[in-house]
């Protein structure tokens, strides 16, 4: 199949995940609305100050990137776990190995998609941090949060993908994706600030993706940063769980239900 051809099929099928997405209202509702309750939260318990690496910032400027993470997370890792589960179970993904679309632009298109609607949560985020709490994006860390996104939804889409290899039905989808990344929220500076959490617990967090990528988004908020990659083991850490999901996804992803 030509490079030409290649490019045809993955924006097709980029085209069609818009599609599909969109006839699902309530699953885009609640990727969009839910993690403004967080926002609401925030404003109820006040904005007051709160230490950081180089300062004093607002609370606000402290929890928007890590508001950040959980959205993306939420939609590019536990939704398409659970969606790509069910479609598998009900023959969807079945239909879909009787047309001539690759594995890889399958997976391709569905990062492409997440990534976008990760792009959106963002701006929504943001719009609603500057309109309500104040709280900006440097502009010198705009090129630093932009690579951030980019790398973060792809890399959670890819192990959202790939965790489908191990999940039996739909009707285990739900706990066994919670199981597998809440735990990681909660040491991962995604729910909670880690500052003052034991180092064995930082290091053992740091091996997984979710705590790079909040830090990460949290460096790109911090009015404190120079805008550059200060951490690039974050990145490489990212880099490396995307080259797992993509290879674990292409070895072991079924289309057919599991037996």
């Amino acid at each position: 199949m030509t490079s030409k051809k290649h490019l045809s099929l993955f924006l097709r099928q980029i085209i069609y995940e818009s599609k599909t997405y969109r006839r699902n209202p309530a699953a885009a509702f609640f990727t969009l609305v839910f993690p403004l309750l967080f926002l609401f939260m925030l404003r109820i318990f006040g904005n007051d100050s709160v230490e950081i690496d180089g300062g004093t910032v607002s609370r606000a400027t402290k929890y928007i990137p890590m508001i950040t993470a959980f959205s993306v997370i939420g939609s590019s890792y536990t939704g398409i776990a659970m969606t790509l589960t069910l479609n598998r179970d009900i023959g969807v993904l079945k239909r879909y190995r009787g047309t001539p679309l690759p594995l890889m632009i399958f997976m391709l298109g569905k990062i492409a998609h997440n990534t976008i609607i990760s792009f959106a949560l963002a701006v929504i985020i943001a719009l609603i941090a500057l309109l309500a709490f104040d709280v900006t994006l440097p502009p010198n860390s705009i090129v630093t949060f932009l690579l951030t996104m980019l790398l973060g939804a792809a890399t959670f889409t890819s192990l959202g993908i790939a965790f489908t290899c191990v999940i039996p039905n739909s009707d285990a989808a739900a706990p066994m994706v919670n199981a597998s990344i809440i735990p990681l929220m909660f040491i991962s500076d995604v729910f909670i600030p880690m500052d003052s959490a034991p180092m064995w617990l930082n290091s053992i967090a740091q091996v997984f993706p979710v705590r790079p990528f909040s830090i990460s988004l949290q460096e790109a908020y911090s009015p404190f940063s120079s805008g550059l990659l200060n951490n690039p083991e974050n990145y490489i850490i990212l880099s490396g769980w995307l080259a797992i999901g993509l290879i674990a996804s292409l070895k072991f992803f079924s289309w057919e239900p599991r037996r």
